[in-house]
Order: C-alpha cells, then sequence, then structure tokens
C-alpha cells in the first residue's frame, strides 16, 4: 500500500487568514491544521497523487478564467467577500461589467456568526445572489459569474455537500434564480493575480470593513483608461482610487446609436489623430470607446495618410 496524500479542495488556514484551495498535503497533520472545524471543508485522502488531482481537477460546472472558454458577449459579474477579524463582520461585492464597461458596483458589511466560521465566505456567497439578482432584474438571460472561491460554483450547483445553514439558504435561492430563466456560467478566477475587475470588487469589499487594500486599482488607472456606464459607478471607484478620476471615462448612453458612430466616422478621425499630437490621453481614451470595426477603419485612416 502507497503512502497516502490528502488533497484539499477547500479549507482555511487560521494562521495567516487564508482561503486554502486546491492543495496537496503529504501528511495528515497538516491537512487536519487547514480542515479542522472548517465548515464547508471538502478534502480527500489518495494512494495516487494523480488520483489526487483529479479530484482537485474537477470543477463541477466551474470553468477557469484563464481557459478562455466562457462566453463574452454577455453581462459579466464578479463577485468576491472580505472578513475583519477585529470586529467580525463580513462585507460582499459585486461589480457588473458588459463590454469592458462597468455598468453597477454594489457592496455591503454584515455581522459574521463567529461560531459558524464561515468568515468572508458569507460575504461571497450574498456576492453571488446579489450579481445574479441584478442580472434577472436587467432582463439577462444568461449571465457569467467570476469567483474566486469555488463555494460559489459547488454550493449553488449541489457538487457539495451542503451541512450548514448559510450553504443551504444559498442553494435554494440560487437555483430559484435560475429556475428563473437565468443561465449562469461559473468562472474560477485565481485570486490576488492582478486580475482588474477581480480586484476591483475585491478593494471594495475591503473598503467596507475599513480594511487596506494594495491599491491595485488605483495604480492600474494611473496607466489606463476604464470605461463607465455613469457617475454614480464612477464615484464609487473613486472612493478606492482617488488619485485615478482622469482615467475613467463616462461612457454616456445615446439612443441615437448609429447616428452618433457615423458622426464619428466622417468628423473624428481626423481630430483624433491631431488631438493626439498635443494630448495623447485624450485621444487614447476616445479611441478605446471604439467598436472593433471603428478600431478597424482608423487604422485604415491612418494608413491611407501616410500614402
Amino acid at each position: 500500500m502507497g503512502k497516502k496524500v490528502y488533497a484539499i479542495k477547500e479549507g482555511f488556514n487560521s494562521s495567516n487568514n487564508e482561503k486554502i484551495e486546491n492543495k496537496i498535503v503529504n501528511t495528515w497533520a497538516e491537512c487536519l491544521k487547514y480542515v479542522k472545524g472548517v465548515k464547508g471543508a471538502k478534502y480527500k485522502s489518495f494512494e495516487d497523487v494523480n488520483e489526487a488531482k483529479k479530484f482537485l481537477n474537477d470543477a463541477g460546472n466551474s470553468l477557469k478564467k484563464t481557459d478562455n472558454t466562457y462566453p463574452e458577449d454577455c453581462l459579466h459579474i464578479y463577485v468576491d467577500g472580505s472578513y475583519n477579524a477585529s470586529t467580525q463582520e463580513y462585507s460582499y461585492g459585486m461589480v457588473a461589467v458588459q463590454k469592458e464597461v462597468v455598468l453597477h458596483i454594489e457592496s455591503g458589511a454584515g455581522e459574521s456568526d463567529s461560531a459558524k466560521n464561515i468568515r468572508q465566505i458569507a460575504g461571497e456567497l450574498e456576492g453571488a445572489i446579489k450579481g445574479a439578482q441584478y442580472a434577472l432584474a436587467k432582463g439577462e438571460k444568461k449571465v457569467v459569474i467570476f469567483h474566486d472561491y469555488v463555494g460559489i460554483c459547488y454550493h449553488a450547483t449541489g457538487f457539495w455537500e451542503r451541512k450548514e445553514e448559510s450553504s443551504k439558504d444559498y442553494y435554494k435561492k440560487m437555483q430559484e434564480l435560475m429556475s428563473g430563466g437565468l443561465e449562469i456560467i461559473f468562472v474560477k478566477v485565481d485570486s490576488h493575480t492582478g486580475d482588474l475587475f477581480n480586484e476591483l470588487v475585491d478593494e471594495k469589499c475591503k473598503e467596507k470593513l475599513g480594511i487596506k487594500s494594495d491599491k491595485t486599482v488605483e495604480k492600474w488607472l494611473t496607466k489606463n483608461i476604464m470605461n463607465v456606464a455613469s457617475e454614480e459607478v464612477k464615484e464609487e471607484i473613486l472612493k478606492i482610487a482617488p488619485k485615478g478620476g482622469k482615467n475613467i471615462i463616462v461612457k454616456n448612453s445615446n439612443d441615437d446609436g448609429e447616428k452618433n458612430k457615423s458622426e464619428t466616422i466622417v468628423y473624428g478621425y481626423d481630430a483624433i489623430a491631431h488631438e493626439y499630437g498635443i494630448n495623447p490621453e485624450v485621444a487614447i481614451s476616445l479611441i478605446n470607446n471604439f467598436t472593433s470595426k471603428e478600431k478597424m477603419d482608423f487604422i485604415i485612416f491612418l494608413l491611407e495618410g501616410i500614402k
């Protein structure tokens, strides 16, 4: 009989207050350190490390963002949660994005039941519910929910056994939302890897609890443009990235879209090219608002000017 290994699909490291996901350890003592007393922990012992890896790779209907197999032509929702050990409060956050435009930001805080030991998981589950409710309220038929806690998918689909009330309640609510005509595609994002919208929702969660962040969003905004749907959304981002205001562009909706597009094509390209020589940041923000076809037409316009 070979030496056992232990595959931990979901656990918690109390020494640094971090989630443990998809980790293989060699001893029961180390496994116990991550799963003992952790509600919703999922782990299993194996005599074959390849079987352990297979267990961890079984996504339970969850995709990985790095695989780029999720649909891009629908609403995208990013969700996250945080926990403040000193106040025993949790927070949730959700960010709605469509065609690289931030449509909506929502976050909130609540008291965590320390006896249940679910910490930020309470916020992650609440964020997913809020995101699905937002999608249905907008009349969406399909939504991609990006999450860094695998239980967002596993509990919603029933892939994980539900032993405590928060997961049971979450499963019931998500099943009701999906039965209401909403198709949900779950996509796993690795946390704190620089994914912009995942960092945005993470920082909004921390803001609610007064937890300092690495200011990843603000650093990104010093060199890049972010398009948002309203001044309200812009103000929410400015709360965590006050130095990024000049690169947050409000894209005003225009009922007469085709008219606006034709005006941009006829009158805009030469003016934008001229503006680039005077104020590159303004020109780049205008170019970022182009559709794919307009960007291609603009390239052709510039090439013709070289002849």
